[in-house]
């Protein structure tokens, strides 16, 4: 049985969701913001806001990664108002562990409402979850002087974060109690965010899924680079173009790179909420002693990405060409998220933090795309059904390994949201047999 149940918020009350046991509420505004401008706190409201409907996502286009993982955006309407979160908690919490999640995507694609992304399973365990929609691509990532600050996305993520902060009691979560979870792109953001001005106890524990960390200081002299292209594609002030027209830009824009890069797209160190480059490391020392940190990646990141990014006339010779694409699946795999996550886990450990990595290397039988990017989440997150069309899931009993595999790591993962302290320095090997057991985490 579903039935619609009132939540006062701080902001005002807004109707949700109750189906068993689990509340849900879809399309919160955390805050507003005019295309090019900083996000400013959403007005309040005084009746009831229907929160029970899918929720707009950014405008972008098609997903790159839509051969690996299926068309996820179907039915979710593109909208420039997309400042808002959706929350799933049990109806009975109180003071529960809190579990926020950012999407990835490269910064250009997904939203934090979508389908794939809903939390029933870790709900069910008895956390607090929340997911976050931002800006993304040229309305959220695109520098322009006099017009736009580089890194309006992450400054939507840190006034999520506040609103979290200011409001999760209300659904029984614990404020003082929160785990911020990220993928690709979202991961990378809360490696931001961990540095960012603004963000100090906000989040106690982070979960990082494929932080794509080898760019992370690339992207300065990038980042201006591209907001001069883009000049050349404005065919007016872009504050009077259309989101059609601007889309187009994007498009040229990642059509013609002004840098090789999984994701041309990013956050901009010196650019606010950021601090320069020389600083970064210093204070993203100071700042990961006191937030325990369990980070991993696939034994296949780079698969999706090899093609992109491989030499288009070498990948289709036969013979060749697979050679080609194994050998960049394996070189991106390595330097742009395993050896990275690596070095960020000494870098906690050095600093005198907590952290434990991790590998995932579970595959379908068969499936050519191998453990790749992005198929760690299907056994964390998403609605049933949500990744039937997804090519990464293919192959014999894939919803066996879903069942048990994922009911392993989400109990790891809803044991660590709890406050048990993983093991520091222990690596963790998911490959459809991890059985959770004490020995990985503290006495």
């Amino acid at each position: 049985m579903t039935a619609k149940t009132t939540i006062q918020l701080p902001v005002g009350p807004i109707t949700a969701l109750a189906t068993e046991g689990i509340i849900h509420a879809r399309g919160i505004p955390y805050a507003k913001a005019n295309r090019f401008e900083a996000p400013q706190p959403a007005d309040q409201w005084t009746e009831a806001r229907d929160c029970t409907d899918r929720a707009s996502i950014c405008p972008q286009l098609s997903s790159r990664l839509e051969s690996v993982m299926g068309p996820l955006t179907e039915g979710h309407s593109l909208n420039e108002d997309c400042l808002h979160l959706t929350i799933t908690a049990p109806n009975d919490a109180t003071n529960a562990p809190v579990m926020i999640w950012l999407h990835g995507g490269a910064y250009i694609s997904g939203g934090g409402d979508l389908d794939c992304y809903q939390p029933a399973g870790l709900t069910k365990r008895g956390i607090v979850c929340v997911t976050v929609t931002y800006r993304l691509g040229v309305f959220g990532y695109l520098g322009l002087e006099g017009i736009a600050s580089a890194n309006l996305g992450l400054l939507d993520q840190r006034a999520a974060l506040q609103w979290i902060q200011n409001n999760v009691t209300a659904f029984g979560g614990n404020s003082e109690n929160i785990t911020i979870v990220g993928q690709s792109a979202g991961a990378d953001s809360i490696i931001c965010l961990m540095v960012a001005e603004g963000t100090e106890g906000l989040f106690h524990r982070a979960i990082l899924l494929s932080p794509p960390l080898r760019e992370l200081k690339e992207r300065t002299p990038t980042a201006a680079l591209l907001s001069k292209k883009a000049e050349q594609f404005f065919t007016k002030d872009p504050r009077d173009m259309s989101v059609d027209e601007l889309l187009v830009v994007q498009k040229k824009l990642l059509m013609n790179p002004v840098k090789t890069q999984v994701m041309l797209f990013a956050p901009t160190l010196g650019s606010d909420p950021l601090p320069a480059e020389q600083e970064f490391d210093q204070k993203l020392s100071e700042i990961i002693k006191d937030i325990p940190i369990l980070i991993g990646w696939t034994a296949n990141d780079g698969r999706p990405f090899a093609s992109m990014m491989g030499p288009q006339s070498l990948l289709k010779l036969p013979i060749i060409g697979p050679y080609v694409e194994s050998l960049g699946t394996w070189y991106i795999t390595q330097s742009y998220f395993k050896w990275p996550s690596q070095s960020f886990h000494e870098q906690v450990l050095q600093a005198g933090g907590t952290s434990t990595s991790y590998s995932f290397g579970w595959a379908g039988e068969g499936n050519p795309l191998g453990s790749c990017h992005c198929i760690d989440i299907p056994f964390v997150l998403g609605r049933e059904g949500a990744w039937k069309n997804a090519p990464m899931l293919a192959g014999k009993s894939t919803e066996e390994y879903l069942a048990r595999l994922g009911s392993d790591i989400k109990d790891l993962w809803t044991s660590f949201a709890s406050g048990k302290m993983l093991k520091s320095g222990l690596h963790i090997e998911f490959d459809g047999e991890f059985v959770l057991s004490q020995d990985v985490f503290f006495d």
